[in-house]
């Protein structure tokens, strides 16, 4: 089986594995496999941690359906995918990168299966898990997502160094900036 060493490839910052998946024709499947379970871990997690936040509410009405938050969680999985995706080919474009937009889109979703540990760890903090040690976890979760996402988008603009980094700084600030005026 191809899949376990592909994933182990792509757990380990191996940019190369992008192009031979693409070669193979499983780029897409393994994208819409990774992103799924992403959001399928979210989902869970949240949905775990939604039904005692709602039990410590005292709110003995509140209509709960777990199955609905796990299929939300896939849905946002999804979402949040294309527009990360939208947002980085973008910039990378601008600098220069490859023109189409489904490279750097099912790499960065092949990339999502860094990001499966995160889910949970995020969930947590929505609920409110306060702890310190809780955070600085998900900040280097999150930390080594952005690693393998930037080494998946790397592999297919086809950029520099220089002008990935300028791209991803570019596309951080105008996420974080999107999401300020958002919340």
């Amino acid at each position: 089986m191809a899949y376990p060493r592909d994933l182990w490839r792509v757990l380990t910052l191996d940019g190369s594995v992008y192009a031979d998946l693409h070669a193979r024709n499983r780029a897409l499947a393994v994208c819409v496999a990774h992103v799924a379970l992403l959001g399928l871990i979210y989902g869970a997690a949240s949905a775990h941690l939604g039904r005692q936040v709602l039990a410590a509410g005292g709110d003995p009405a509140a209509a709960f359906n777990p199955l609905f938050i796990v299929l939300m969680g896939v849905s946002l999985g999804f979402l949040m995918h294309a527009g990360a995706a939208l947002f980085v080919w973008v910039f990378c474009r601008g600098l220069g990168g490859c023109a189409g937009f489904m490279p750097p889109y099912l790499n960065l979703g092949i990339a999502a299966a860094a990001a499966w540990p995160l889910a949970p760890v995020l969930a947590a903090l929505q609920a409110g898990g306060a702890s310190p040690w809780l955070a600085a976890g998900g900040w280097l979760l999150a930390g080594y997502a952005a690693l393998a996402a930037f080494v998946a988008v790397r592999a297919a603009a086809q950029l520099t160094p220089l002008r990935m980094a300028l791209a991803a700084v570019a596309t951080l600030i105008y996420i974080a900036c999107f999401l300020y005026l958002w919340v």
